[in-house]
């Protein structure tokens, strides 16, 4: 009997501890929604022009990316803000990144998101700080929320 209710008091605090988990998660989605401007880019240590300018809507668990060039990306994002620093996955279910998965850490400040990630298949693991250097295959964004 005493195995049993230590059992079920474990259980309980595991599920609470899921539980509020995904209430701060579902919290940072709400704060993240909107739409985004790239105003800043930067790959393996070096300023990357091309892609300032981009934009990313956030709504629910998603992201819809639109690039400069026209190329679109949809899929899931999955934040975890209670890791430090803030971990995000984009899962990717439309596009030409389809079924690939960018891993990284973000940033969340009033109108600013900074995001860092591995590249999808560069067999990186998530990065730790927001900084990229020579061959670290990560890409840093800064972006910023439109206006409504």
């Amino acid at each position: 009997m005493r195995v049993l209710l230590i059992g079920c008091a474990l259980a309980f605090a595991a599920f609470t501890a899921a539980r509020a988990d995904d209430d701060a998660a579902k919290k940072e989605l709400k704060a993240m929604a909107g739409t985004w401007t790239v105003v800043a880019a930067e790959h393996d240590g070096d300023s990357l022009e091309r892609i300032v300018g981009g934009v990313m809507i956030v709504k629910d668990n998603n992201f819809h990316i639109k690039t400069k060039s026209g190329t679109e990306l949809k899929g899931d994002l999955i934040l975890n803000p209670a890791k430090a620093p803030k971990h995000f996955d984009y899962v990717h279910q439309e596009g030409p990144l389809k079924d690939k998965k960018w891993e990284g850490i973000y940033e969340l400040k009033d109108d600013t998101l900074k995001i860092i990630y591995a590249e999808a298949d560069s067999e990186k693991e998530r990065p730790t700080e927001f900084k990229t250097l020579k061959n670290s295959k990560l890409l840093y964004l800064e972006l910023k929320r439109e206006k409504k």
